[in-house]
């Protein structure tokens, strides 16, 4: 009986110690993958960095609104886009302070870095919920997320509804 309870007893352990260190921070959603020549892709990154402009307007208008997807190679070599809030922009570069983890980096990350204007691949300004504007990646993310899993996951339906009418800001 003693060997029962010890061994149920290891098993909840072993479990608890399991979601404690590795499923507590495993994202709710893996990641989705999308190819470096993906055409929707390719054409919001451009957008994005069409309409810098504007990005630079609302910075202006209202800082603590707004975020920027931006490159970060990870120390497994591996290049991730990464939000993170905007500190400060120039006519050269940004600040940013990450807000997403990367999946694939081990060990400390600062999270302040500066970046040159010329890698932005995305920015949003999250003012007014149910019409952000910009995230143009998120909305090829949506599209896409649709394809590969026929139907999004509720936490992720529930942030598209905040950039609005998709297909029709798609269009312009």
């Amino acid at each position: 009986m003693t060997i029962f309870l010890f061994t149920i007893a290891a098993v909840a352990g072993l479990t608890a110690a399991y979601w404690w260190f590795i499923g507590r921070n495993r994202p709710i959603v893996p990641p989705l993958n999308i190819a470096d020549d993906d055409p929707l892709m390719l054409e919001a990154v451009e957008k994005a960095r069409e309409s810098i402009t504007e990005l630079r307007g609302h910075f202006v208008e209202s800082a603590e609104h707004v975020q920027v997807k931006v490159p970060f190679v990870t120390s497994s070599g591996t290049t991730e886009f990464l939000w993170g809030e905007l500190l400060a922009i120039t006519a050269e570069d940004m600040e940013v302070k990450y807000l997403t983890p990367p999946v694939t980096h081990t060990g400390y990350l600062e999270r302040i870095h500066r970046h040159p204007i010329g890698e932005l691949r995305d920015w949003v300004y999250m003012k007014n919920p149910g019409n952000y504007q910009g995230g143009f990646s998120m909305r090829v993310m949506f599209i896409r997320g649709r394809e590969l899993w026929g139907e999004l996951p509720p936490n992720i339906k529930a942030e598209e509804a905040n950039y609005g009418n998709i297909s029709a800001q798609n269009s312009r």
